[in-house]
């Protein structure tokens, strides 16, 4: 399997700082998290030392020091107390935090360049959403620009200011500065690759007819994943392939079989798909309900993120509050697989974020608080 990197199986996790629940400015407020999971789930963007966390109920995005230390907070004024600092304590130390109100709607995923420029998707009120007939789908997503902690206006489809979007799947940027959004409808993938300044650079959408076929015969394809590179202007596309299973002795019909995962590269603005590498399986014990000996199951992984050098991080389930983290080269060699613990059976939620510095680091969120932790991915790649 490769080349061992270290002796070592387990890679380490280090914590960096926990968040308490509440709705005071350095909390997370996750009133919603079990009525409502997908209004609500916190995103998680780091960069620099600095992490960025939005908060959905709490319509805000707070910004942390690696030592959990509040550095700025944009936050919509009436759906948050005063911060702290506002209430004019004379003569006390007051805090050197970065306060930027905006009238945020509904906050969702956040992105942040190199240079600092931060995109926060949000939402358009109901009365300014436009529904669009040919897709089935009503538009209203946004992505907010901040420069500085100022408001600079909003991405759209044709870029700023422009129609609102779909369903936003993924907000990407790159090291060049350039915004990806990537978006879905019940029957399209679509993705908008917007210059530095905004201006509409590849707009493009695929349907599963669209996608590649290297399987004979009455074969289904799923779009598991896109993403984009953090260097150059290139897709990185997960696609699973299924077929129904047939007895072959009865001919009995029993469901759907997987034949296989694949990552294929997509160059823009050329085109065209380019088949990398089968994703493998991680079989791994599971004991089910009702038996007493585990049995052995193939678990999927999940494309987490890509380096800058085209090497692809995976994560998949591996049991006992532990998570099996591979990374394959971009001819499907391994390059690096160990075994991260994260207390997956006490979270209600859980969200990673590969950094372009190509550190792992995720919010984990239980019922009595959030942690935030990374794991020094970068010095398993080669530079």
């Amino acid at each position: 399997m490769g080349c061992k990197q270290s002796s070592s199986i387990t890679l380490e996790r280090e914590e960096l700082f926990t968040l308490t629940l509440g709705k005071l400015e350095d909390q997370l407020d996750l009133f919603h998290i079990t009525e409502s999971p997908y209004q609500a789930q916190p995103s998680l963007w780091a960069q620099d030392g600095r992490f960025y966390i939005s908060n959905n109920p709490s319509a805000k995005v707070m910004v942390f020091s690696s030592y959990g230390d509040l550095l700025a907070l944009f936050y919509n004024p009436e759906k948050n107390p005063p911060p702290i600092q506002y209430l004019g304590e004379k003569g006390g130390a007051v805090s050197n935090r970065k306060l930027f109100p905006y009238a945020f709607n509904q906050v969702g995923k956040i992105a942040v360049t190199p240079h600092g420029s931060v995109y926060v998707e949000d939402k358009l009120p109901n009365e300014r959403s436009v529904f669009e007939k040919d897709l089935g789908v009503l538009l209203n997503g946004i992505i907010l620009r901040f420069e500085n902690g100022e408001y600079k206006g909003y991405l759209g489809q044709e870029g700023m200011g422009g129609t609102p979007f779909p369903f936003i799947e993924r907000l990407q940027v790159t090291q060049r500065e350039e915004v990806v959004v990537i978006c879905r409808t019940p029957t399209l993938w679509m993705v908008y690759w917007f210059s530095p300044d905004g201006a509409l650079k590849h707009k493009l959408n695929f349907s599963l007819e669209d996608l590649p076929m290297p399987f004979e015969g009455k074969v289904y394809a799923n779009l598991d994943t896109i993403l984009p590179s953090p260097v150059s202007p290139t897709l990185f596309f997960k696609v699973s392939y299924f077929k129904e299973g047939l007895d072959s002795q009865t001919g009995i019909r029993y469901g759907i079989e997987q034949l296989g995962t694949k990552i294929f590269r997509f160059s823009l603005p050329m085109g065209g798909f380019k088949e990398l590498f089968d994703v493998p399986e991680n079989p791994t014990l599971v004991r089910t309900k009702g038996t007493t000996d585990p049995i052995e199951m193939p678990l999927v992984y999940e494309l987490v993120g890509v380096f800058p050098n085209e090497q692809f991080l995976f994560l998949s389930g591996h049991g006992n509050d532990t998570r099996q983290l591979l990374i394959l080269q971009s001819n499907g060699k391994v390059l690096s697989k160990k075994t991260i613990h994260i207390e997956d059976s006490q979270l209600l939620y859980s969200t990673f974020h590969l950094s372009l510095e190509g550190i792992l680091s995720a919010l984990l969120v239980s019922d009595v608080g959030a942690k935030v932790v990374w794991w020094r991915t970068d010095s398993l790649v080669k530079k």
